[in-house]
């Protein structure tokens, strides 16, 4: 069965025009990408629309856009260029993961899963989308799916110079599973076996 993401790119690849003009689209991106390295981020990103004007297929492009928009905060012009790009492109992973982010910063964690989710699909056995992932399951209040995310990203990632990720991702566990099972009651029972109970148990809401 075909997944709604696949249905939407056929749809639109049907409607979509028949020219497009990659030569030109290819002269605007070396002149963004030369505004760009001199400093000119909006002039880079005058240039970038310019070729995707020209050829809407040429997802180099929007590769160097991404972090044009991202630096500027234009989540809403991304948005709309990446939702294009990976309806027509459901295979471009990129697209999927800079969407999940786009909108983790825009309060739409429930679509940033979905973004994420996709990500996953064509890339499982990389850990950076299950920490996004988990962030959003965790925004929408999903928690048994948030913890789940967390654990699987702890699975997958390796690399000892993210050991601060790792450590967000036990946190966050801790966080959303609460005390062990039993630490109310050892709390109580050191409380009154370590003299002071009454006070004690009274500030520690127990």
């Amino acid at each position: 069965m075909k997944t709604a993401a696949v249905v939407l790119a056929t749809l639109v690849m049907m409607a979509a025009p028949a020219w497009a003009d990659r030569p030109q689209a290819l002269g605007l991106l070396a002149e963004g990408d030369a505004l760009a390295a001199a400093g000119d981020r909006d002039g880079a990103l005058v240039r970038y629309r310019a070729a995707l004007a020209e050829d809407v297929d040429l997802l180099v492009v929007y590769d160097h856009a991404i972090p044009l928009w991202f630096e500027a905060g234009r989540w809403v012009e991304a948005a709309r260029y990446l939702e294009r790009a990976t309806a027509r492109h459901p295979e471009w992973a990129h697209g999927w993961y800079a969407l999940g982010f786009i909108y983790r910063k825009t309060d739409r964690p429930a679509a940033a899963a979905l973004a994420y989710q996709e990500y996953i699909a064509l890339r499982p056995g990389e850990a950076e989308p299950w920490y996004g992932l988990a962030v959003s399951h965790e925004l929408e209040g999903a928690t048994p799916r948030a913890v789940w995310a967390w654990r699987r990203y702890l699975a997958l990632e390796r690399r000892t110079d993210l050991s601060s990720f790792r450590a967000e991702a036990h946190h966050a566990i801790e966080r959303l599973l609460g005390p062990p099972r039993g630490w109310r009651e050892g709390v109580r029972r050191f409380l009154i076996d370590g003299g002071g109970a009454a006070a004690l148990l009274r500030i520690a809401g127990l």
